[in-house]
Parts: C-alpha cells; structure tokens; sequence
C-alpha cells in the first residue's frame, strides 16, 4: 500500500502585513517543505499570506491543498489554480478537513482567524485529540507576546508545563521544521513503545 503524502497545515493572514519579510519567510517556508517532500494544507485562500505560499509552493511544483468554506468561493476569494481545492459548508467543516488531511500544525504571522484556527489544533493536542507537531514561525519576533502570554500562563497555574512544551516555535522555517521532525521522530519511538509484546 502506498504511503500517504506528509503535508503541513498553514494558517495564516489573508493579509500579507506590512513588513516584506513576512512574504519573504512564506517564500522560504514554501521551498523548505517542497525540498523536504511535504505538502501544503491551508485554507484556500487567493489574498495575503495565504496565496504567498501557496503560489511559492506551487512555482517548485509542490501539493497545495486548499479548504474553503462555500461563502468565501462566493465572495471569489478562492484559489482556482491549487492541486486540490475542496468547497466545504462552514468554517467548522474546513478546520475538520483541514486537520484531517495534515500531519502537523503551523502558524505565521496573521490575524485573529490564525490565532483563532492555531489555537484549536493547540488545545486539541492539549486534550489528546491528536499527537501532531503544532508550531509558531515567529519571523521578526512576531509571536513573542503569545510565547510570552503562554509561559505567563504556566507561572501562574493556569497551564500545565507539559502542555506548554506541545508549542514549538522557530525564527526560520528550517528551524520549525527540524523541531517538527524531532517531534514526530518523538512520538514514533513513544508509539513504538507502547505496542504490546
């Protein structure tokens, strides 16, 4: 049976910010995970961010899979020149879609509908609903507040230490990635483990 393809699920801004080093770290981002074999998974946008890399993907013949929900295609916010695009019904659908047919988690920098869609998966993780690597590009520093706000969190009892470790952060996709790659290296060996004898 043929192995499924490895892909990284994207949220990010449907703006592109106002700092040209955002799109430029999508870029790069797009060129590690082709050259590393992994597709991308992102909500199927054609605006900001979200189109950065999923055309930068696709400029180096990558798998780009959008997922939108039915009243962004009618407001022709949708990518039409994806590998897959799959029309959902709500926003709900899209985030089960999308968390469906990923094999880790990542945040660049973005809006409240980032935070909003990364910190879902997070919790989930948190909840054991998945052991997926779920992780923060923080180009410029942009994430530092919530890495703070997290850690403040934890000082205060109000989030256990363990979980606080399911947060991966990286100031370069290649780092991210590497911290990825050890994650599911990770939990391979812990599932291995865990079998019977």
């Amino acid at each position: 049976m043929a192995e499924s393809p490895r892909r990284i699920c994207i949220f990010t801004g449907s703006s592109p910010g106002d700092r040209p080093e955002y799109a430029d770290a999508a870029r790069e981002l797009a060129r590690v995970l082709v050259e590393r074999g992994y597709g991308l998974v992102y909500g199927g946008g054609n605006i900001g961010l979200m189109s950065v890399i999923a055309d930068a993907v696709l400029e180096r013949a990558g798998e780009v899979v959008g997922v939108i929900p039915e009243f962004l295609v009618g407001k022709e916010l949708a990518h039409r020149g994806l590998t897959e695009l799959r029309v959902v019904k709500s926003m709900h659908d899209r985030k089960a879609v999308m968390a469906e047919l990923s094999d880790g988690f990542m945040g660049l920098p973005g809006g409240i509908g980032t935070m909003e869609e990364f910190f879902e998966v997070l919790s989930w993780a948190q909840l054991d609903l998945h052991d997926k690597p779920c992780g923060l590009l923080n180009t410029r520093g942009y994430y530092n507040d919530i890495v703070g706000f997290l850690d403040r969190a934890v000082a205060e009892g109000f989030l256990k230490a363990k979980h606080r470790t399911l947060l991966l952060v990286g100031d370069t996709p290649a780092k991210l990635l590497d911290r990825f790659a050890a994650f599911i290296a990770a939990r391979a060996t812990t599932r291995f483990e865990r079998q019977p004898i």
